[in-house]
């Protein structure tokens, strides 16, 4: 008998909009699911209308399946388009994306993660209304809130130092009583200095964040923490109002520093988190694509660095062995035994124990984006079943998960 929590999330624009097609094809997987996994919970993408909601949602009691809004707080908001002058800005002007090794397919497809500013009050104030109002209009169970962040290394590596837009500039100066121009400043100046790090200074690095957060800059990088915080407590605070469980989407723990999400800071906030530890995944948050467009950000920057020893830094830091070339990450992915290393960090912080973890790993296939075998799924789970785990959520859209993974899960979680 099954013995973990199992969720998964969906995406229901990708069923053909005839009423009675989408009825059965969902009705049809969900009670594959529902027989295969003995399904806990259900995400479904926000972009969707009401009449689709109560059609989902009507299914899901019927299976006995709890319902979570999946909605995305800073990026890629359905039914809020966010231009690229609104998004983040680095320390040298960019807005949004930066020049070095950014993921080379950023805007091809419908999500576009352009960040806006958490500090852009009018802009959040419009979202914040609009997710009250998706909340209100079906029955969910809970929501599940992504997007929770600072760009990532795969929107180019400048983005990493941001943001200076006048929202920040304001803000730091009425929570600090300095001048953030002056950390604009040092960013300038440590970004000179990168260019010539030698494989010493990534020796005295334990984390990865340690490569770029320098003494000199622990405060601008409290303050980007402590906005994300703010951010997602405004969000979870009104859905527990409204009596709705709350879950998070969070990046991998070696990479959530990079990105500004503080485990113990946001896990105060919610019921539940699902760390996306992504191991073959060539889009943003998983490991293979992150890893890959931030070593080759540092080559880039720093062509007089040997790309084996920087490599097996890189390795030592994360716990896991990467292959011995980056162009080897985005065809091979990251090993599995990665999920061990990463659920061990998650237990080293001492989170509240009323808090789940639930991991996030991928079940779908996606061609050019993420195809997973059942060779690699048997060692996912072999991973997941060594850490002291709660549930998993198979991610990241049930219509892009074939059956017979599905199956497979419930076969190896219920023996």
């Amino acid at each position: 008998m099954k013995q973990k929590w199992i969720g998964t999330q969906i995406v229901l624009n990708n069923i053909p909009n005839n009423s009675l097609h989408k009825n059965d094809n969902l009705k049809k997987k969900l009670a594959t699911a529902k027989e295969t996994l003995d399904l806990d919970a259900l995400m479904i993408w926000s972009d969707i209308n009401k009449k689709d909601l109560d059609l989902v949602g009507k299914i899901c009691i019927e299976f006995k399946i709890k319902t979570y809004l999946w909605y995305p707080i800073l990026a890629d908001i359905p039914g809020f388009k966010i231009e690229q002058e609104q998004a983040v800005e680095t320390f040298d002007g960019l807005r949004g994306y930066g020049k070095n090794s950014y993921w080379d397919k950023l805007g091809e497809g419908e999500e576009d993660f352009l960040f806006l500013c958490p500090n852009d009050e009018e802009h959040i104030r419009r979202i914040f209304d609009q997710y009250q109002n998706k909340i209100k209009e079906s029955d969910f169970d809970g929501v599940f809130l992504d997007r929770i962040r600072f760009p990532s290394p795969s929107d180019g590596f400048e983005t990493l130092f941001s943001c200076f837009c006048k929202y920040c500039l304001n803000k730091f100066y009425n929570n600090y009583g300095e001048d953030l121009k002056d950390y604009r400043n040092q960013v300038k100046t440590f970004f000179k200095k990168f260019k010539t790090i030698d494989i010493n200074y990534l020796q005295t690095c334990q984390a990865l964040s340690d490569i770029i957060i320098r003494d000199s800059l622990r405060k601008f990088y409290d303050f980007r923490r402590q906005n994300i915080y703010q951010i997602l407590k405004m969000f979870t605070d009104k859905a527990k109002q409204m009596g709705k469980l709350v879950g998070v989407d969070l990046f991998a723990p070696s990479l959530a520093p990079l990105v500004s999400q503080d485990y113990q800071l946001l896990t105060k906030t919610c019921d539940w988190i699902k760390p996306m530890i992504y191991c073959h995944t060539s889009s943003p948050a998983g490991l293979p694509l992150e890893l890959y467009c931030f070593i080759r950000a540092i080559l880039d920057i720093n062509p007089a660095l040997d790309e084996g020893q920087l490599i097996r830094e890189i390795s030592r830091i994360i716990g896991v062995d990467l292959p011995t070339q980056i162009n080897e990450l985005l065809k091979n992915g990251v090993s599995e035994n990665i999920i061990y290393s990463e659920m061990q960090k998650i237990k080293e912080l001492n989170l509240r124990e009323s808090v789940d973890i639930y991991v996030g790993l991928e079940a779908v296939q996606i061609t050019g984006l993420c195809n997973i075998t059942e060779r690699i799924l048997k060692k996912y789970l072999k991973s997941v079943i060594e850490t002291d785990f709660k549930g998993i959520i198979l991610s990241w859209d049930l219509l892009k998960i074939p059956d017979e993974n599905l199956q497979l899960v419930g076969d190896i979680l219920s023996t």
